[in-house]
């Protein structure tokens, strides 16, 4: 430094003997040894604080920040931001950033948009941090567009805005941002403010998941699982569910427990499967609670106990997780672990329902129906039967078929009945299947020749709306 110092004197001397009509010769000439000089030292600068040699780095940094180097001012504002080499200050990592972002520095833009965005040393304010990063993304900083895209999708700053994520989400995604090719790749699996594409998704998941994206990693192993976007692989599956359980990703871990447990992609291993599962249930996934439950409720791995398994559906339910408060319902209703109360049962199978539960919703309808904990309401019942009918429970489709040809809770209408019946009649139930026939059959002969071809096409639009796929 002290070598530097010198030169700079000597060359500062030389300037001033020469006689020049032009004042603001000199000051260039003064410009360009300056940065010649930062472009020789700067690097130093980084080396140190590679080698976290903060204290050095410090040094060089804010002697070129005095003098209005961008990239020491905003190298700077780093420093102080994570307090290396000096007492930590969001305050003077504003003042810095700021400085550089002033000379449209794009790091420097981002980084005080993103300053403002979490109001660190700043008020927070999502307008400010939406300019700033803005003008950083506008010089194609892949940092910035990401994060344009996701302050789109959720509406912060701007008008939120599916189709402009999408657009930043790509940019960013094309420069290599693994968020942004996972984030991209989602909304085109679930065709949330876009067209679903799963080849798409599959392929920008892809990209993610070589970076160690360990949610695009899950994707890929849901995807692989399911064959959407590509050819149904489990060997795939059980590959990518194994890479981002490694990183306790808790799906991934509980997705992974299910492939042990039933051999998917991998010998079957139910000392391995219940093991993953309890990992995930005990960092309190409530998918994994309620299967706990079920597996300690069949006694699998474990002595049966229906108490245990009610720890473990309560623990699930309290999340609000239908299936197991379905469960629960069940276990109260049976007095399994629990002394039998029907209101109680009533109260979960309820809960279960409103979530869109069919087996809840199916059990409420014929707790009003034959007055199970509380009074008998044939028309609570059919609401709730046409609610579990309409997802294609087979059970509900007959009763509420026999609803209708009685006209209990409902008007009667032997139309709509023969069409319930006759969809249940595809049941793969033996005795539910056989009660609808029969019942069909029967309403069959009463109605006309014209309501008969009416119910006969009705029956077509419920089996393509209502059948069981």
């Amino acid at each position: 430094m002290k070598q530097w110092i010198k030169l700079f004197c000597l060359f500062l001397l030389l300037g001033l003997k020469t006689a020049w009509a032009d004042d603001q010769v000199p000051n260039a000439s003064l410009q360009y040894f300056a940065t010649e000089a930062a472009a020789q030292q700067l690097p130093e600068a980084s080396a140190a604080f590679r080698n976290k040699e903060y204290d050095k780095a410090l040094k060089i940094y804010q002697h070129f920040a005095d003098e209005g180097n961008k990239t020491a001012q905003y190298q700077l504002g780093y420093l102080y931001q994570q307090g290396l080499g000096v007492p930590q200050s969001n305050e003077l990592a504003v003042a810095w950033y700021t400085k550089a972002s002033d000379q449209g520095f794009a790091p420097a833009q981002f980084a005080v948009g993103m300053m403002y965005y979490y109001g660190q040393g700043v008020l927070q304010g999502m307008m400010e941090a939406h300019t700033l990063i803005n003008l950083s993304a506008e010089q194609n900083n892949a940092q910035a567009q990401y994060m344009l895209g996701y302050m789109a999708a959720m509406g912060l700053g701007v008008s939120q805005s599916v189709s402009s994520a999408a657009d930043w989400y790509g940019k960013a995604a094309a420069q290599g941002v693994p968020q942004a090719q996972y984030n991209l790749g989602l909304l085109n699996y679930t065709g949330q403010g876009i067209s679903t594409d799963y080849h798409k998704a599959y392929n920008w998941f892809s990209m993610a998941a070589q970076q160690g994206s360990t949610k695009a990693q899950f994707m890929l192993g849901l995807m692989s699982s399911l064959g959407r976007g590509i050819t149904t692989d489990k060997n795939q599956a059980f590959y990518w569910y194994t890479k981002a359980a490694e990183k306790d990703f808790i799906p991934a871990q509980y997705n992974l427990g299910i492939c042990y447990y039933n051999g998917i992609g991998t010998a079957q291993n139910i000392p391995m499967a219940v093991t993953l599962i309890q990992k995930a249930a005990d960092a309190g996934f409530a998918r994994a609670q309620y299967f706990m439950g079920y597996l300690t409720y069949n006694g699998i791995s474990s002595a049966k106990s229906p108490q245990k398994a009610l720890e473990w559906y309560m623990k699930s339910a309290e999340q609000n997780f239908p299936d197991a408060q379905f469960a629960i319902g069940f276990l109260y209703h049976n007095g399994l672990g629990v002394p039998k109360d029907n209101r109680q049962a009533l109260a979960w199978f309820q809960a279960a329902a409103k979530q869109g539960s069919a087996n809840g919703q199916y059990m409420t309808g014929l707790f009003y129906q034959q007055g199970l904990g509380i009074p008998m309401d044939a028309a609570m019942a059919a609401y709730w039967y046409t609610k579990a009918a309409e997802q294609g429970m087979d059970n509900a489709q007959l009763l509420l078929g026999v609803m209708y040809g009685q006209g209990q809770g409902i008007p009667k209408d032997f139309k709509i009945a023969y069409a319930w019946l006759n969809l249940a009649s595809t049941s793969s139930n033996q005795q539910v299947r056989a009660a609808a026939m029969k019942m069909r059959d029967d309403i069959g002969k009463v109605l006309s020749p014209a309501d008969l071809n009416q119910a006969k096409q009705m029956s077509q639009i419920f089996y393509s709306k209502y059948a069981t796929q």
